[in-house]
Formats: C-alpha cells, structure tokens, sequence
C-alpha cells in the first residue's frame, strides 16, 4: 500500500528559528505527537515532539523559550510520498521512532505517516478483521517478559532498559503482582533529559524509586483477547505497549504496538494462507 494513501496531508509544522515554551506552545501538539521542522526553504530539517519540550523544561536553569533548532532530534528519518508501509514499518523499527515526514517528488513535506496510520491500514484493509477476531493476543506478544521490583531505582530501570532494548517495563511487588508499568518516555520526563545521557543526569534523580514514577495499575490484556481488541488501544488510547496475564493473575508476556506491527507485516506477507486462532 502506498505511503500517500495513509497518510494525513494537513500537517502543523514549525520553523526552525521559532521559540518555543512548554506552557504556551504545548497545544500546538494537540493532534500530533510530532511536528516537522522546516527551514527558509521549506525543506524538512528536524522532527519535534513534546517529549523534546518536556525535557528541555525540567531542565534546572533552562530558558522558558527555546529555539527549536537547539531542541530537535536531526537529521530527520523521511520517506516518499511514493513509498510502501512496507518500508515505513523497517524504517521506524529500525530507528525506533513513531513518524515520518513525507516528502513529495521534489523534496517538499506533503504529510506524515505514524504508527498509527499503519496499524490502522495494515488491519482494516491489508488483512480480513475476522481474521484479527481470531488471533489470541498470547500468539502475537513478547512471552516472559523483563521486570523489575517497586524497590528499584530510576537507574535499575534505565539500564534494564538500555539493555533489553526495549521500551517498557513492568513493575512487580515483592509477591510477584504486576502494580504498574514505566515506560521510557516515563523516564525521559522525570530525568529531565534522554537516559543515555548518564552524564547529563544528577545521581539523586537516577536513586529515586521507581513506584514514584510508574504508572499504577495499568491496563492489561488476557491470553485469550484477540489480537483485534488490542487495536483501540494502540491507535486511539495512545498506549504503547499492554501487560498480558493468564487467567491466574500472573504476569505472562506483554504486548506492544511493535510486536502488533511486525505481526501484521509477516501476516501480508502469508495473505491467502488462513491464521490459526490456537496460542502457541
């Protein structure tokens, strides 16, 4: 399917030399998770989210107005309006990101492509949606997945993390309960900056426990959902990944919008083939 069937043409933008604070221009991200960053040439030069205005924010003796240049993440990660999902879904696996400007034929920004917009457009018309109804979500998750204690610190987190190479972590009490997951994002906002800066990262930040910072009492999914009610989740709740538990309560996998992705990526790849409905 071609990236500009998919993708939402009217896109806000801003400019690299503009000033923006986290208070004032937060709205601006109302409908958008990330904005292009165009220079005098209306060439695309940087991605923004929130997340970058966030971090700049909790940043002791930071400006309250920053220039967007000094903020975003370059070079940009683009692909053409000509492109297929296919290659949208290796470039943003690949480069663990959730956009992609489109540029048209001449280089020019002509919209954006997320995750979303993919999982949206792989599940309603590459594949049948009685097929999805069919898939139990203990087929498509990550089993067995990493935690970590309510005792840990920031910094346990972090390099757990970092280590995985993944983007969210349960959190487990001393009886093995699940009470809470912590993302990466999570991190980024407390530790006031990107964790792979060690650094840059005062060490009573990376001491603080990780219950202060999780997110308690998350949503969770069974073994015999269906891959299908995992949908809403991922595209309208903006929730990134899914703690998965057995019908005892244990904590058996988890399930993310990347694990969702690649599923439906193999699945084009076997259409006309019928999708078991049996777990492993």
């Amino acid at each position: 399917m071609r990236i500009g069937d998919v993708m939402t043409r009217n896109v806000y933008t801003v400019r690299e030399w503009e000033e923006l604070g986290l208070t004032s221009d937060l709205m601006r991200f109302r409908r958008f998770r990330h904005l292009p960053v165009l220079d005098s040439h209306d060439k695309v030069v940087g991605l923004i989210s929130r997340m970058d205005l966030m971090e700049h924010a909790a940043k002791p003796g930071n400006p309250r107005l920053v220039p967007v240049y000094d903020v975003m993440p370059r070079p940009p990660v683009t692909i053409s309006v000509d492109g297929d999902t296919d290659e949208a879904i290796r470039l943003m696996l690949s480069k663990h990101i959730h956009s992609l400007p489109v540029l048209d034929g001449e280089g020019k920004l002509c919209g954006i492509v997320t995750d979303s917009d993919l999982l949206g457009a792989l599940s309603g018309q590459r594949l049948p949606l009685e097929n999805l109804t069919d898939v139990p979500v203990a087929r498509v998750m990550t089993p067995d997945p990493i935690t970590i204690g309510t005792d840990a610190s920031l910094g346990d987190a972090a390099g757990a993390l970092l280590e995985g190479g993944f983007r969210h972590l349960p959190v487990i009490d001393e009886e093995f309960r699940l009470v809470g997951i912590i993302s990466e994002r999570d991190l980024r906002s407390r530790l006031g900056t990107d964790f792979l800066d060690w650094t840059s990262v005062e060490r009573s930040r990376l001491d603080e426990p990780v219950s202060n910072v999780m997110i308690p009492d998350p949503v969770v999914m069974r073994t015999h959902n269906k891959l299908s009610e995992t949908l809403d989740l991922f595209t309208d709740e903006r929730i990134g990944a899914v703690p998965i538990l057995d019908d005892e309560d244990h904590l058996v996998g988890i399930l993310s919008y990347v694990d969702v992705l690649v599923w439906l990526r193999d699945a084009k790849a076997h259409q006309g083939r019928t999708v078991s409905p049996s777990a492993p």
